[in-house]
């Protein structure tokens, strides 16, 4: 089953994806010259916005955990969606620049009912620029309410 993220551009940060094994998963994004959020974010000093290595973590994380769920998946009428639920121990160590080949990668390292969480580390080239622990849910996003 060919995993993908329901994200479409520009909210999507993941250009590409490996499963390594069931605990670990890399991908890589490349950070573009010109999207929007460049425009001001800064005007004056252009750098990739924290929150978006955060997301980016997390859709890393995500595709994991669909890899994990792939049985359930592919079940009729399932429609599960991994969701961000919590976000901790972050530290953002060096700024991001339009243009850096960012690469992701996310060890499974507990899960918890319906929680799965993972530890996560941001590369630049070989510069380790952001990491977290990234928690994610999964619903079902079948159910009414």
């Amino acid at each position: 089953m060919k995993l993908s993220l329901p994200h479409k551009k520009p909210i999507l940060f993941v250009d590409s994806h490996h499963i390594v094994n069931e605990e670990d998963i890399t991908a890589k994004y490349a950070v573009p010259v010109d999207h929007p959020v460049l425009k001001g974010h800064f005007p004056h000093f252009r750098i990739w916005p924290g929150i978006h290595l955060i997301e980016g973590m997390s859709q890393t994380a995500g595709l994991h955990a669909m890899h994990l769920a792939s049985e359930k998946l592919s079940e009729p009428g399932t429609k599960y969606v991994t969701m961000l639920s919590t976000v901790d121990k972050v530290k953002f160590r060096r700024p991001v620049m339009p243009g850096a080949k960012l690469k992701y990668f996310a060890t499974l390292y507990k899960k918890k009912h319906n929680h799965i969480f993972y530890k996560c580390t941001v590369y630049s080239s070989t510069v380790r620029v952001a990491e977290a622990v990234i928690g994610l849910t999964a619903v079902n996003m079948g159910i009414q309410q």
